[in-house]
């Protein structure tokens, strides 16, 4: 028995950075899973995942202590249709790594038979979540963005920034400028180096001082900020800052006006990933202490409080299994991509098939006979 390992190199080999296929098998990936062939984690199989943090402190020597950023996570999944297998994906996270020249995250992603459950492959995963998470970007983009937009705000220019820019540009040809905030001025840096190696026919590129500036007249809005430990510290889309009409990509915890979650804002949709994920608010966003912060809400929180209210919502995989959706053009589209394992097993893969038609990556041994 044998599985193959593919470094983060054999992975750009392999295909991993091909946007375009990503979005195709992002929505025949939600298409499954509309229909109910695959499973993930939990009673109602639709767990995120299954995360461990750490104690604030401790008296046993070497206990890793809670931080910002700190913990460690495994997603497990299966998926059926032509992919018909299980994977893991798992990911450490602190974000002192970058102190060391590392990623703040490092992931791999596991491939498994889906009736043995011996290993198929083993692979880098970096790159490879942030181009899923790109995919389904694109994907909302493609369902509920205007096909003449022009102008796009990335509001966090970090990894997740630049791939789910990527995953719109893929779809929305039109677009002109982009406008981003960042707080930080590295990642805004590597952002315009970003856009500038992947070749964007940009009219306009700017580096806004407030998210007002990045937000105005933006036809598709992709908030992809680090999760904050302070409800107060996520950034806000205030009332004015969305344009009629946007589509509100969110990857992240990004407050909105409650005005946009009330009833009387009847051109209001919140569209989730899977709307299970969002009956509960299972702690993914911290809470809101002050007055002020009260009457504001995370898009993730709003949508959370819709469902658990009866009220609608639309659900992605129901819209991608449907040949005839059409956006309202006068509605603005909030959607909350919450990231599904299924999604990672998919395009692993699918970059697995690939390797192994072109002979990338290293074959390992498991045992030549077993010795149990």
């Amino acid at each position: 028995m044998e599985f193959l390992y593919l470094s983060e190199e054999d992975m750009i080999k392999a295909g991993v950075r091909d946007m375009e296929k990503c979005i195709d098998t992002m929505e025949d990936t939600f298409r499954l899973l509309h229909r109910g062939d695959y499973r993930l984690g939990g009673p109602n199989s639709s767990e995120h995942g299954l995360r461990t943090k750490f104690p604030k402190e401790s008296d046993i020597e070497g206990m890793p202590l809670d931080a910002p950023g700190r913990w460690f996570t495994a997603m497990p999944a299966y998926l059926g249709g032509k992919y018909h297998c299980f994977g893991f994906k798992t990911y450490g996270a602190n974000q002192d790594n970058p102190v060391q020249g590392i990623p703040r995250s490092i992931l791999m992603m596991q491939l498994l038979d889906a009736v043995t459950g011996a290993p198929m492959a083993f692979m880098s995963a970096n790159i490879l979540s942030a181009m899923r998470t790109g995919g389904v970007s694109g994907m909302f983009a493609r369902k509920f963005a205007s096909a003449y937009a022009k102008k796009i705000a990335v509001i966090g220019p970090g990894v997740i920034g630049r791939y789910s820019l990527d995953g719109v540009m893929s779809v929305c040809k039109e677009i002109e400028e982009v406008a981003i905030y960042g707080r930080g001025e590295r990642n805004k840096k590597i952002f315009e180096e970003y856009c500038m190696q992947q070749g964007y026919k940009l009219r306009k590129y700017r580096v806004c001082a407030s998210i007002e500036e990045a937000c105005r007249d933006a036809d598709i809005i992709i908030t992809a900020s680090s999760q904050a430990q302070k409800f107060g510290d996520y950034p806000l889309l205030d009332e004015g800052y969305i344009k009629p009409g946007a589509c509100v990509i969110v990857t992240s915890a990004v407050r909105i006006s409650r005005k946009y979650s009330d009833d009387v804002q009847s051109n209001s949709v919140f569209v989730a990933d899977d709307k299970r994920m969002y009956i509960e608010n299972r702690g993914i966003d911290a809470k809101p202490e002050t007055e002020d912060e009260k009457r504001t809400v995370t898009v993730k929180g709003a949508l959370s409080e819709w469902l658990m209210t009866g009220k609608n919502a639309l659900n992605l995989p129901e819209i991608v299994d449907m040949s005839d959706f059409k956006r309202d053009e006068r509605f603005t589209y909030f959607c909350a991509s919450g990231g599904i394992p299924i999604e990672d097993v998919a395009w692993a893969y699918e970059c697995y098939q690939k390797a192994i038609k072109a002979g990338i990556g290293i074959k390992l041994p498991v045992w030549k006979v077993s010795h149990l």
